[in-house]
């Protein structure tokens, strides 16, 4: 049960991403022609409250829960992208390349967050891939 709410964390920061009324360029706009949504708008929805719940627990605030999120849509949104139709990526590169780009968040997100909040990071993550693993294998 659990794992169908931290798949949809992963979408929800995802779709933070738009925020700020950013104009997509063409190339971005003919991407979203190709994307393959694998969870419903409920289930991002409820993702988006989870996450919200994790930072809440890691007593995020202000300027530097806003720096953390940033840095967390950005690195999910490279994620996301990884598995467009267009992105010629076998399951296995595509794999491969999730986990650089976890790598790499973890990396960004160290620096702003403490031992403890970091773990929490860090124990977020490892369920949210793992949800998302498992909704993509059971599709």
């Amino acid at each position: 049960m659990y794992s169908k709410y931290f798949t949809l964390l992963l979408l929800a920061c995802l779709s933070m991403l738009k925020i700020n009324g950013q104009e997509l360029t063409k190339k971005e706009k003919e991407q979203l022609d190709y994307k393959i949504a694998i969870f419903s708008s409920e289930e991002k929805e409820i993702q988006k409250l989870w996450y919200e719940d994790q930072m809440d627990l890691m007593k995020l605030k202000g300027e530097l829960r806003e720096d953390y999120q940033k840095i967390v849509v950005y690195h999910a949104y490279k994620m996301e992208r990884l598995d467009d139709k267009d992105s010629n990526l076998n399951e296995k590169e595509i794999h491969q390349r999730l986990q650089q780009q976890v790598d790499l968040m973890h990396k960004d997100v160290k620096p702003i967050l403490n031992d403890t909040q970091y773990d929490t990071h860090l124990r977020t993550w490892e369920v949210i891939l793992k949800a998302v693993y498992l909704k993509k294998n059971g599709k």
